[in-house]
């Protein structure tokens, strides 16, 4: 057997020193990368709304308002105060809700949260200061707020004030209050952020739509005015409610009153006015009506909202709009198929249009009747008096506008009817738009040929945007045009008793029972 050969060489000693300074290392580059992660997270705080509808972020048209000049610029920031129970079941939502819009508006709002159960003393301060008694939970809005509302020590602190001292603390203290409480105030109870049916049961959130129209009437005070010629629409509906009402609906959320006023009784449009608007007229406008309304359109800023019924007669009208660019054809727009006259027109609105900015290239069906517009967009003679007219909405291909409308089985004839493009709006702008020094002086007219899709149950979410986009266009609040919130409904699943006692037994039963079975075959399988 060979000899056995003893290695005379002496054992390799470990290098202790080296590992140490590679842990040592390593640990040091793990901390480092912890406290970059963190900081790295709190300074550039991002959050991602997973759901397929994105119900969890804000809308454009929030957001638009919270990045705008409305906001960024107001002479002081505005102030938020949510009143709530913690323990209410709405808390995370309000809190989440509000956090988000401050991350976003920055320093230009102001929040604080406020448990009227463990903050009696801020909670009775703040009743003393705008004379609102906490009897259920709410959100205290406050566009002008200052300093002795920030000061949570209750201690008020010197700011200029538009109401003299009068000496008396208690009557100071009286005339701030009525200051604080002018139009500038808002007061949004908790409940009116949802809906709810016949068993109290939450159907739906409006509570983005709810908040941010009260911040934009907080900041402006008192609404703007648009007013409405009552006189030449049918003030009432046989089925459902007018258009007129569902419109004032709309402009409610953005601060804006509809008042209606009679032609007949006044020589002019009020000076106050920051429009005025023929919501589907039924009566065409006599010859002192329409110096009326010629001279409210001549003034700079004038702005005119304006939809069409193309049943009825309303010549006068017609020609007035045909003198600036758009001219409403005595037709309706329609379309045959399997043998079926249609008359909801698929429309897309129009891209380019700064009141489309946000829906240009969506689609959209208006129902009722329809008439089209032609719009001279390209008018060498309407350009030399700085007069543009834009298309807003066009019809999709298939769609005609049918001048023999009264009659039966109708079908598109080249030398009677109107073919594509087909137009149901469109804007008129007078003046020159493109100067920074005239640009705020400019008139603005909106002209739809529909008012049906106004009617109760008809108006679609895409529609109410555009016609709240195209007012903010005509009263020079551009930042407001975009896309609004939409409601986020909560649906119910309704499940039979039969099929409740099976989904029990396979959550309590077989799974569980599933469960220990494959854990029995895996152990026995490894046992063996």
């Amino acid at each position: 057997m060979p000899d056995t050969v003893t290695s005379t060489s002496s054992a390799r000693p470990v290098r202790r020193v080296g590992r140490t300074v590679n842990v040592i290392i390593q640990i040091s580059l793990f901390v480092a990368a912890v406290i970059a992660a963190n900081y790295l997270s709190c300074t550039n705080h991002k959050r991602y709304d997973l759901t397929e509808k994105r119900n969890f972020s804000l809308s454009d048209f929030s957001e638009k308002f919270l990045k705008g000049k409305m906001l960024q610029e107001h002479q002081s920031p505005v102030q938020a105060i949510v009143v709530m129970r913690r323990t209410s079941p709405h808390y995370s939502r309000v809190y989440h809700l509000l956090d988000e819009y401050q991350r976003i508006a920055g320093d230009a709002i102001k929040l604080e949260f406020i448990d009227p159960l463990r903050q009696t003393d801020r909670t009775l301060e703040l009743e003393a200061i705008y004379g609102i008694k906490y009897s259920e939970d709410m959100i205290i809005i406050d566009g002008l707020a200052n300093e002795d509302i920030a000061n949570n020590d209750g201690q008020p602190s010197q700011t200029n004030t538009s109401i003299p001292s009068t000496g008396d603390a208690k009557a100071d203290k009286a005339n701030k209050t009525a200051q604080k409480t002018s139009g500038h105030l808002r007061v949004v109870r908790i409940t009116d952020l949802y809906l709810q049916d016949d068993n109290q049961t939450i159907v739906a959130w409006q509570d983005e739509d709810v908040i941010t129209s009260n911040f934009i009437s907080a900041i402006e005070g008192s609404p703007r005015r648009i007013y409405l010629a009552a006189d030449k629409m049918n003030i009432q509906e046989e089925d459902g409610q007018p258009a007129w009402i569902i419109l004032s609906r709309m402009l409610v959320q953005q601060n804006i009153e509809l008042r209606p006023i009679r032609l007949a009784d006044i020589e002019t449009i009020p000076e106050d006015a920051e429009g005025l608007a023929l919501i589907g007229p039924a009566y065409d406008l006599n010859e002192r009506e329409l110096k009326i309304l010629t001279e409210y359109w001549d003034r700079q800023q004038s702005a005119l909202l304006i939809t069409l019924d193309p049943t009825a007669q309303l010549d006068n009208l017609r020609i007035f709009l045909r003198s600036y660019g758009i001219t409403a054809r005595n037709d309706r727009i329609i379309t045959v198929k399997n043998g079926q006259s249609l008359s909801n027109v698929q429309s897309i609105f129009a891209r380019g249009a700064e009141i489309n900015s946000s829906l240009g290239g969506k689609s959209t069906v208006f129902e009722g009747v329809s008439c089209s517009l032609e719009v001279r967009e390209n008018d060498d003679r309407l350009l030399n008096k700085r007069i543009q007219p834009i298309a807003l909405v066009k019809a999709t291909s298939g769609w005609w506008g049918e001048t023999r409308f009264d009659e039966q089985n109708p079908a598109f004839n080249v030398e009677e009817d109107y073919s594509e493009p087909l137009y149901l709006s469109a804007a008129i702008l007078r003046g020159q738009a493109t100067s920074d020094e005239t640009a705020n002086l400019v008139s603005k007219m909106v002209v739809i040929g529909n008012t049906d899709f106004l009617a109760t149950r008809k108006t679609r979410p895409e529609q109410a945007d555009f016609i709240k986009s195209s007012v903010n266009w005509l009263i020079g609040r551009e930042e407001l045009i975009g896309i609004g919130p939409k409601k986020l409904y909560r649906h119910k699943m309704t499940i039979l008793p039969a099929h409740n006692a099976f989904i029990t037994k396979l959550v309590l039963i077989f799974i569980p029972a599933a469960a220990l079975l494959i854990s029995l075959i895996v152990w026995n399988t490894r046992r063996a």
